[in-house]
């Protein structure tokens, strides 16, 4: 292995070939000490099959961080209802005024006019329910939350049945929170991202407003030690694709697949397949670095033969952390007309991001293909050991440098424009020399990542 000078497993290997001098740890990345319920007692062991029984395990007798093993068998939906019936939306809004069609009716400014400007009780009634609509979504999306959110507690892992019946193993319509926890593992298993039944309509949100969506499939908040293994996550039943546009932009029902966030850290994705979904990984939520522990020498995260398939963008998107994203598959579309890539890795503010040995594919008609691997967000460091676009090696660090060089230009313009300090992030050159990761592992030829990847990446391939 090129520049390998020991036989021990500690140090990067960063070259494509080594015999080791003892077995491969069963954890690569910065997530390498992930123990999760590793010694748990047979009373912690639990096979689950509905939504009930899996939030009775991760309460584990009323120790839900003592070590505990939850075999998923079956599809568990976080729908599911005490009651054995299924939660929908009027379910949720049960109580209040709100409904769909109220709901982007108060946006109507000409109807909202023509009900103020009516003295028909029956007129001023309606214009009323249409005042009260965005108090009613918030709290018939409070009621969603509660119902559907799961709290991940330290020293767990969440597993796929090996003996699943008919070949299942996935937890669907809920939200996973590892939200202040240390040391889980989540392996085996589909996940069905949540679909959002009171997305947001915020005017204010860019230059001509945006739908939000709010549940991540796995939130990962201020959590340390956490390894995603042999994970499917797609959006489900519910694929982008068949939400409506409406005011000039798709709904959004659904966020991250998995994000990390507010100085989570020591994480390592390895082997998952995340395919038709919108935003994948978002790494480090705000550019104030504000929250939780902050996120400054925290937010290490390894990306490890994993594939992403019509994933359009944050496959990661960094900030102020380390990614490491090494031998990973990604195949996407520039020229889809209802789903078009927006990019594969994003460099945010204060990010050190390694790519290596990743294989590229962009279906485009365009010639700038390698163009559309990287999102510039005020991101500087980044480096690139051998990757592929489109079957040849591509020079991704001068298509990181240009985004960044263009981007600074933009911000050095426009400051002295307004008569102010640039921005502290613009200050900066581009470079190529980022972190050196600090753990064993061993990196493929771009040229075997594809086949390897495809074989090997997702649920029910262990």
């Amino acid at each position: 292995m090129v520049g390998f000078k020991s036989t021990l497993l500690t140090g990067a290997l960063t070259g494509i070939s080594m015999v080791s001098a003892a077995k491969d740890p069963e954890i690569w990345g910065f997530g390498t000490k992930t123990t999760g319920g590793r010694g748990a007692p047979p009373s912690s062991t639990y096979t689950v099959t509905n939504f009930n029984e899996f939030k009775t395990a991760l309460d584990n007798k009323g120790k839900p961080n003592a070590p505990k093993v939850i075999y998923i068998d079956g599809a568990i939906s976080g729908n599911y209802l005490a009651n054995g019936q299924v939660a929908t939306e009027e379910y949720y809004a049960n109580g209040t005024v709100y409904t769909w069609q109220n709901y982007l009716d108060s946006f109507n400014q000409t109807l909202l006019d023509q009900l103020k400007a009516s003295s028909n009780p029956a007129d001023q009634a309606r214009l009323q329910v249409l005042q009260l609509q965005e108090s009613a979504r918030y709290n018939s999306s409070l009621i969603q939350t509660a119902q559907i959110t799961v709290k991940v507690g330290n020293n767990t892992s969440i597993l796929g049945n090996p003996k699943r019946k008919k070949n299942v193993a996935r937890l669907e319509d809920m939200a996973i929170a590892v939200n202040q926890t240390n040391n889980v593992i989540m392996q085996d298993f589909e996940v069905y991202s949540p679909i959002d039944m009171f997305p947001e309509w915020d005017p204010t949100d860019g230059s001509t407003g945006n739908w939000n969506s709010r549940y991540d499939a796995i939130g990962v908040v201020t959590s340390t030690n956490v390894w995603f293994d042999h994970l499917t996550i797609s959006d489900g039943l519910h694929p982008d694709t068949e939400a409506p546009t409406i005011f000039g932009k798709k709904v959004q029902r659904h966020d991250g697949a998995i994000d990390i966030t507010e100085g989570a850290d020591l994480i390592t994705m390895s082997h998952c397949l995340v395919y038709n979904h919108d935003k994948s990984h978002l790494v480090g939520n705000n550019d104030a670095n504000n929250l939780g522990p902050g996120d400054i020498g925290r937010l290490r995260v390894s990306f490890h033969a994993n594939a992403w398939l019509s994933s359009l963008q944050r496959s990661p998107r960094l900030r102020f952390g380390q990614a490491h994203v090494f031998n990973n598959y990604y195949n996407a579309s520039l020229d889809d007309p209802e789903e078009p890539l927006q990019y594969f890795i994003g460099m945010g503010i204060e990010s050190s991001i390694l790519s290596e040995a990743n294989v590229f594919e962009v279906t485009t008609k365009s010639k700038s293909s390698a163009n559309a691997v990287i999102g510039q967000y005020k991101g500087y460091r980044f480096k690139d050991n051998r990757s592929w676009v489109n079957g040849t090696f591509a020079d991704l660090e001068a298509v990181a440098k240009s985004k960044y060089d263009t981007a600074k230009a933009a911000e050095i313009t426009a400051a002295a424009t307004a008569g102010r300090a640039v921005a502290e992030w613009a200050t900066h050159n581009y470079t190529n020399v980022v972190f050196k990761p600090d753990y064993f592992y061993r990196l493929k030829k771009a040229e075997d990542v594809k086949k390897y990847v495809l074989a090997n990446a997702g649920a029910g391939k262990l």
